[in-house]
């Protein structure tokens, strides 16, 4: 007979829980934080957000 150990099923939980948390923290991430894609000009320097306002 093959007996568990508590920190064995804690672990398990542990992982159980972290593995949803974690892809749900980086859809969070994927949705919130700018992540500030450069755009390029034809000279090849970068645009920024200010001078495509004025």
């Amino acid at each position: 007979m093959v007996s568990v150990d508590t920190p064995l099923i804690l672990t398990a939980i542990g992982i159980m829980l972290a593995v949803p948390a974690t892809f749900m923290f980086a859809n969070w991430v994927r949705k919130n934080v700018d992540h500030g894609e450069a755009r390029f000009g034809p000279d090849g320097k970068v645009i920024s957000d200010e001078e495509t306002k004025r």
